[in-house]
């Protein structure tokens, strides 16, 4: 079992906020995202019975002993370089107000929220959608690692609170491997790091000929073993339900 990566807001902590003014980088988002309903600043009024990082959960519960609905879409998170949507779930009262019921993990009252009902969490990691807010390559390449981190957790099952199971022993490992570029990478942009800053791990080499090489090139390389893997893994699976 590995630590559920959670999105780049969780990693960052403390330097994301939710932005309420609608600023150029925040539409540029809104239009990534692509949703047909218009964007909420809904109040954040964390229910007794939730807890940190279970939006989808809490809110099913919430409608379970109160009644109401659930709402899927989108909550906006912003840095100094990044703006995030996360996949994430809200409240809606008997009144039709949306109220987001889950603590937040920074000081918050009020939530950016893209209403969107195209994806439907159901077991499976629903991935964030970045994008950079600087002129700075090097968040590209953190917007990327951030993205491999999600595409494997599409091969995990969630088991419990922010904890997935992976498929095979494989892309577990592979996972914690980009998390630790993903970290490093983020720590690297803080420290002024750019693709051509003499590289982190030492090498003396710039980054973008060291850990930042081909690495688009290199996740779909890795992306079509992790498939392979999968394959295998269940294959075996299989076989021994026989």
């Amino acid at each position: 079992m590995w630590p559920f990566g959670h999105t780049l807001h969780f990693t960052m902590n403390n330097s994301m906020t939710s932005p309420i003014d609608i600023t150029g980088p925040v539409r540029k988002l809104i239009d990534k995202i692509g949703s047909e309903y218009e964007h909420e600043i809904v109040p954040v009024k964390p229910d007794p019975a939730a807890t940190l990082g279970n939006s989808y959960f809490n809110v099913q519960e919430k409608v379970a002993r109160d009644g109401g609905n659930l709402v899927y879409g989108w909550a906006v998170w912003l840095s100094d370089f990044i703006c995030e949507g996360e996949h994430y779930a809200v409240w809606e009262d008997q009144e039709g107000n949306l109220i987001d019921i889950t603590p937040p993990r920074v000081p918050l009252e009020k939530l950016l929220f893209i209403p969107d009902d195209r994806f439907i969490y159901e077991g499976k990691h629903i991935g964030s959608i970045r994008s950079s807010v600087v002129d700075n390559p090097l968040v590209d390449h953190i917007i990327l690692l951030a993205g491999m981190k999600d595409y494997l957790l599409g091969f995990a099952t969630r088991v419990g609170n922010e904890q997935h199971h992976f498929s095979s022993t494989f892309i577990g490992n592979v996972y914690n491997h980009y998390d630790s570029l993903f970290n490093n990478a983020v720590l690297f942009y803080s420290e002024g790091g750019k693709l051509g800053s003499v590289c982190y791990c030492g090498s003396m080499k710039p980054y973008s000929q060291c850990h930042g090489k081909n690495l688009p090139a290199s996740m779909e390389k890795v992306k079509d073993t992790v498939v392979k893997m999968n394959d295998l893994a269940n294959e075996e699976k299989g076989d021994q339900e026989a």
